[in-house]
């Protein structure tokens, strides 16, 4: 079978896209559990013990125990990759606890994480001087975020690598047209 080279360009471009796109997905983390739950709303209704969630934010602190680290949290938004978006309010503040080490220097304040767990309890803290009650996320699984990637971005990423993008249309009652692009 004979085909044209523009059809064989047009599959390798269709070929290419599909490719980047499955590519591009093995950085999201689809949030599981109760979405409806925020630190806040745990915090102030007391409701939520037991209950699987994935929550985000920017680490506030960081804390090593004999047996577990802490790590304080100011919660945000995710975004569709389950990256905190940091900004807008703050949904609140929360407390993950990691069984074992984390390198405090690795997990230090303004990181952005991701974590999911089971929210074991509400404890009282503080926040400076102020009082604060604290949901904490128990037996957690954290994502600790590259430094230096898009923020505040609802997901979506810069490409840093070339594309080839092809398009066709109509031009009215006389005609189709086509074209191919290059991008960055």
């Amino acid at each position: 079978m004979n085909q044209s080279p523009a059809l064989r360009v047009g599959l390798l471009c269709i070929l290419l896209w599909l490719l980047d796109g499955c590519a591009t997905q093995r950085d999201c983390v689809a949030p599981v559990g109760a979405s409806g739950l925020t630190p806040a709303s745990v915090a102030s209704l007391g409701q939520g013990e037991g209950a699987i969630v994935t929550w985000g934010g920017v680490i506030a602190a960081t804390r090593n125990l004999a047996r577990e680290t802490e790590i304080e949290t100011i919660g945000y938004r995710l975004d569709r990759c389950g990256k905190p978006t940091a900004r807008g309010q703050p949904v609140g503040r929360f407390i993950v606890r990691h069984a074992g080490f984390l390198e405090p220097t690795e997990y230090r304040a303004g990181r952005h994480l991701t974590a999911t767990g089971r929210i074991a309890t509400v404890r009282d803290g503080q926040v400076d001087e102020a009082g604060y009650r604290f949901p904490l996320l128990d037996d957690a699984v954290v994502r600790l975020w590259p430094e230096g990637t898009a923020d505040d971005s609802g997901g979506w990423t810069p490409r840093l690598t070339p594309y080839l993008g092809i398009g066709f249309g109509s031009g009215g009652f006389r005609g189709i047209g086509g074209g191919i692009g290059l991008g960055f």
